[in-house]
């Protein structure tokens, strides 16, 4: 009986232990959730009561206004309103914190950034969109064989641990090449593999295979497959933005007809490279310089015992002499993409007095058969971690060498880089959420007021009468010299409203501070009324349709079949019509406010032949302007011809013409000069009668300096003696 009595006081003591444990409250599983038992009201005294244990503390808002979150996993939801009801029933007031926390919840989000955890960093992002200066554009990939652009390996370095393989493919049909009556076809492709085990340090491998077709080789099909690549290389960040470092390639060469390695050739290449990045100065210029500077030394000579011509020797690849390599490139990382512009050259060393043998037999100095190229290539990483490239090489040497493979006019290439993490870095991604919180403050000023003048626009004067309105201010109006005062004002800002009749209303925002006064200056624009022109077109006294246009305070085109008022802002237009059949009239009008004006045309129809054609930058007449003898009087034969030159002015919207006069060589030079000026201003003078506007046209005389014929014949003076219309300005 004391044993039982002593299980089930133990049992009761255990149970009410476990019942006030926060995490003790939720049930078991397969059990209904049991009510927490009523606690007793807290005593009605000023004693504070004792504080509540929280499962997590909610986070303090941040002074500035605006909350954090995190990825952090939020609180148990049940544990948290199970300590608010607890807090309540003690004290009768809810947990500040954890209302603060709900508050924050629904307040607007001002940003999210995200940001990855050092080293867990994507290993080539997609570039597709990101801004000019984001240090990602750079892309870092693999070219040929190791990082750089295509041919030009770069001093650039990745992140360490990555593995990056990749192809690079080329492909060039060519005729005439590289001797004539020569059809060579070449594809080729170069797979590659790079590790980069430090940052400092990358080793690389590339595998090549080549299938080249040409009508004078012997057979016309030479493959060349096995030639591999080993390379190391170094390099180092020395400065902000310049990389410096070595690069150090051993070459095979398998034997020609076969992958056998008992008949190979081998080479070593030494290239030392600089880069430098010129976004170090100024993330806005994306500019990448690559320099390589090295030698070649091979024994692919050795590959063949017999004599090979210029065709076989490009086929296989085949160098007599060891060579001095020089490549610059120079890449744009743009966002979308990165261009990027390569030159190489490789020149033979040790040419017996630099001098090689042509296919031809004749002699062609070293210089001008060294293979050089210019690439232009694009590099786009529009998916993360694969970068396609391709561009084309064009080659600078024309001329070819025994003992030098050739250099193609074109050669188009495509490749494809990819990254990879072998040891399988994770990336890892915090998104901060910033959520403001708006704090208003009003700030209350005293004595605050607005003091300035209302003026003309157009001439400055004073306006006076002016009303100058407040939102829940009594207005106020300017004096006889356009001054204003306003009544006291307590917000920081204030919005003025200002009216006058004859004149269009004006706003203006005035910054307030407490206890001074702002001055303002407001012009006003006159709110001019309009006119009407009364608008007719006729020819022979008969209403046609035709199309008017009126440029001025406003431009208006308006089509007319008759009579028909046309209202605009009054001011000065230039009125000018056009209709199918007739020949084009202008003229300078002026309409009054509140007035109404006729404006008639009456065209006259075009003629079956004009004499007058357009054409680019001048305006040919085919007949000349007449004058009377000696003189710069237009005679009235040439008044039909005169109007068809406007018609072409207005038709074509030319808006500038210069009228040039020429005579013949008889007589003074002074007076052929004088003559030549005063025949031109007379035509300016002619069009301008008929309604061109002066500012459109201009005149020139040339005397007898610019003749089109000879002055020998009576023919060739009269072509002599011409008006002729330049267009300036279309």
């Amino acid at each position: 009986m004391q044993r039982t009595f002593l299980f089930a006081a133990l049992l009761l003591a255990s149970t009410s232990l476990a019942q006030t444990g926060d995490e003790w409250s939720s049930p078991f599983a397969g059990q209904p959730a049991q009510p927490a038992p009523p606690k007793p009201a807290a005593p009605a005294t000023d004693t504070p009561p004792p504080p509540v244990k929280k499962t997590q503390p909610a986070a303090a808002p941040a002074p500035t206004g605006r909350l954090s979150d995190d990825d952090t996993p939020a609180p148990n939801a049940a544990a948290k309103a199970r300590a608010e009801e607890r807090l309540k029933a003690a004290t009768g007031k809810s947990d500040p914190a954890s209302k603060d926390a709900k508050d924050g919840e629904n307040l607007p989000i001002v940003s999210k950034k995200e940001t990855y955890l050092p080293g867990t960093e994507p290993h080539s992002p997609s570039t597709w969109i990101t801004n000019i200066d984001t240090p990602g554009n750079g892309r870092v990939t693999l070219g040929q064989v190791t990082i750089g652009t295509a041919y030009v390996p770069s001093a650039r370095m990745g992140p360490k641990g990555l593995v990056r393989v990749g192809f690079l493919g080329e492909y060039l049909n060519q005729v005439d090449f590289p001797v004539r009556n020569a059809q060579n076809i070449r594809s080729g492709i170069t797979f590659a593999t790079s590790f980069q085990p430090f940052s400092w340090g990358e080793i690389y491998v590339g595998y090549s295979a080549a299938a080249n077709t040409n009508n004078r080789t012997s057979p016309n099909l030479i493959q060349a497959l096995g030639d591999l690549t080993l390379g190391i290389k170094a390099s180092n960040e020395w400065a902000k933005g310049f990389h410096a470092g070595i690069d150090v390639r051993l070459l095979t060469f398998s034997g020609v007809g076969n992958q056998g390695i008992d008949r190979f050739a081998v080479g070593f290449k030494p290239t030392a490279l600089v880069a430098y990045d010129v976004r170090s100065l100024s993330p806005k210029i994306p500019i990448i310089a690559n320099l390589a500077l090295g030698f070649t030394l091979d024994s692919t000579a050795n590959l063949v015992t017999q004599r090979l011509n210029a065709s076989e020797e490009f086929a296989l690849s085949i160098n007599r002499y060891n060579r001095f390599n020089f490549g610059l490139s120079v890449e744009f990382p743009l966002p979308i993409a990165t261009p990027f512009v390569e030159y190489t050259l490789a020149a033979p060393l040790g040419v017996p007095s630099g001098l090689l043998t042509g296919p031809d037999g004749a002699t062609v100095p070293v210089g001008a058969a060294m293979p050089q190229q210019l690439g232009l290539g694009v590099k786009v990483t529009a998916v993360k971690d694969l970068t396609i490239l391709t561009g084309v090489n064009l080659g600078l040497t024309r001329n070819v060498g025994l003992g030098v493979p050739a250099t193609p006019p074109w050669n188009f290439f495509i490749g494809a880089s990819f990254a990879i993490d072998p040891f399988q870095r994770g990336e890892t991604k915090t998104i901060d959420t910033i959520r403001e919180r708006k704090i208003e403050q009003k700030v209350e000023l005293a004595k605050a007021r607005v003091e300035g003048t209302v003026i003309n626009a157009a001439t400055k004067a004073p306006i006076a009468g002016a009303v100058i309105a407040i939102a829940g201010v009594l207005p106020s109006a300017t004096d006889a010299q356009g001054r204003f005062s306003t009544l006291e004002l307590k917000d920081p800002k204030a919005k003025l409203s200002v009216t006058r009749d004859g004149f269009k209303p004006a706003e203006q925002d005035v910054a307030l501070e407490a206890g001074k006064t702002a001055k303002v200056e407001i012009a006003l624009e006159e709110d001019a009324k309009k006119g009407v022109f009364q608008v007719a077109v006729t020819s022979a006294k008969k209403p046609i349709k035709a199309t008017v246009t009126l440029k001025g305070a406003t431009d208006t085109i308006v089509e007319v079949d008759g009579p028909k008022d046309v209202e605009v802002p009054a001011g000065t237009y230039a009125a000018s019509v056009t209709a199918e059949g007739y020949l084009s009239q202008t003229r300078e009008v002026q309409i009054p406010a509140g007035g109404t004006m006729p404006l008639a045309f009456d065209l006259t129809a075009q003629p079956k032949k004009m004499l007058v054609i357009f054409k680019g930058d001048k305006i040919e007449i085919l007949q000349q302007v007449h004058f009377a003898t000696g003189k710069a009087t237009i005679l009235a034969d040439s008044h039909p011809l005169l109007q068809q030159v406007v018609d072409v002015i207005v038709r074509n919207n030319i808006k500038k013409v210069s009228v040039e006069g020429h005579t013949d060589n008889k007589g003074v030079k002074a007076a052929n000069q004088t003559l030549s000026e005063d025949r031109a201003r007379a035509v300016v003078d002619y069009l301008v009668s008929q309604g061109v506007e002066a500012k459109r046209v201009e005149s020139v005389g040339y005397g007898d300096s610019k003749p089109i014929a000879p002055n020998l014949t009576a023919r060739g003076r009269e072509l002599n003696r011409r008006v002729e219309f330049i267009v300036l300005e279309k």
